[in-house]
């Protein structure tokens, strides 16, 4: 039975993918993850939402940082690959 993958495996596949492809060299905030993630994804699906970023993230080398974002008086949660 072929077919696309169920919904939470293709969000892990292309968070992994885009590791491989080098978009994590940079920081990157929740929102830039999401829209990239978000091009592959089929338009019939729920998409990526900030707050379900840290699902599929936590598992890969990945440093984490916050910044005060004063302009929204909020948090940014940032990921880079990790130097270790």
């Amino acid at each position: 039975m072929a077919g696309p993958l169920p919904r939470k495996k293709m969000y892990k596949h292309l968070v992994r993918q885009l590791l491989a492809d080098g978009f994590f060299d940079n920081w990157r905030a929740t929102n830039e993850i999401c829209s990239a993630v978000n091009k592959d994804v089929p338009h019939r699906w729920t998409p990526l939402y900030p707050s379900s970023v840290f699902r599929y993230v936590r598992e890969l080398p990945l440093e984490e940082r916050y910044i005060w974002n004063y302009r929204f008086n909020s948090m940014i949660r940032e990921w880079k690959i990790s130097e270790k």
